[in-house]
């Protein structure tokens, strides 16, 4: 189920690349300004719940044992504190869910949108969109290999890894024969509502956490 959940949630979705991106930022600002906030983080979970048609949640979902790290290593402080830092690490989960809610294509217009250098979008696209690949993968070696315990988990990491090492020299080589120049391939369309929605709704929680930040500088 978890591994089902990490690979449904890296599938692309039809939001568009500018707003999707900004978005991500701006809700990740938002969690970090208000201070870990508890009601900002909900709210984030929540939108990109709502836009993301539940992306996030599988996410969250798939990446759960984290998320209990989080809370037992935040019980050695307080609870507050442990279940303030669980809920912004699945915030900061929704974030970047919204961004893969989005194809890769237009995630890499997006950043040149914003003046990124092209070397650094090609870099990144790459990663966006090799991500999925390695859940698949990790999801392939998971069901056939057998055994228990950490025994398995240990199989199945020596296998991911030489599997994700094969998979970056195919990489490689197939770039390196195609003479690769670090040109990014992007595409920039006109935002949909849905998309301009979202950050409008990201914009406001994000300016909302501004006042609380301002004062606590005083």
């Amino acid at each position: 189920m978890i591994l089902d959940s990490l690979v449904r949630g890296f599938r692309e979705g039809d939001l568009e690349g500018r707003c999707s991106l900004l978005s991500a930022i701006l809700l990740s600002l938002a969690i970090h300004t208000s201070g870990f906030s508890p009601l900002y983080s909900l709210s984030a979970i929540a939108i990109s719940t709502y836009f993301s048609s539940g992306r996030n949640l599988r996410l969250i979902v798939a990446l759960s044992p984290f998320l209990l790290l989080v809370l037992i290593s935040g019980a050695f402080f307080s609870f507050e504190y442990s279940l303030s830092s669980a809920l912004a690490f699945a915030g900061v989960i929704s974030a970047g869910a919204v961004v893969y809610s989005s194809s890769t294509s237009e995630v890499g217009g997006a950043m040149i949108f914003l003046r990124v250098p092209e070397r650094f979008v090609v870099v990144v696209q790459m990663a966006v969109a090799t991500l999925p690949l390695l859940a698949s993968d990790l999801k392939n070696v998971w069901l056939v290999t057998e055994g228990k315990g950490i025994g398995r988990y240990a199989r199945v990491m020596r296998a991911l890894i030489s599997t994700a090492v094969l998979r970056a020299l195919n990489m490689s080589e197939a770039l390196y024969s195609k003479s690769f120049s670090y040109r990014a391939v992007f595409t920039v369309r006109r935002p949909d509502g849905k998309s301009l929605v979202m950050l409008g709704i990201s914009l406001l929680l994000f300016l909302s956490t501004l006042p609380r930040a301002l004062f606590s500088l005083l």
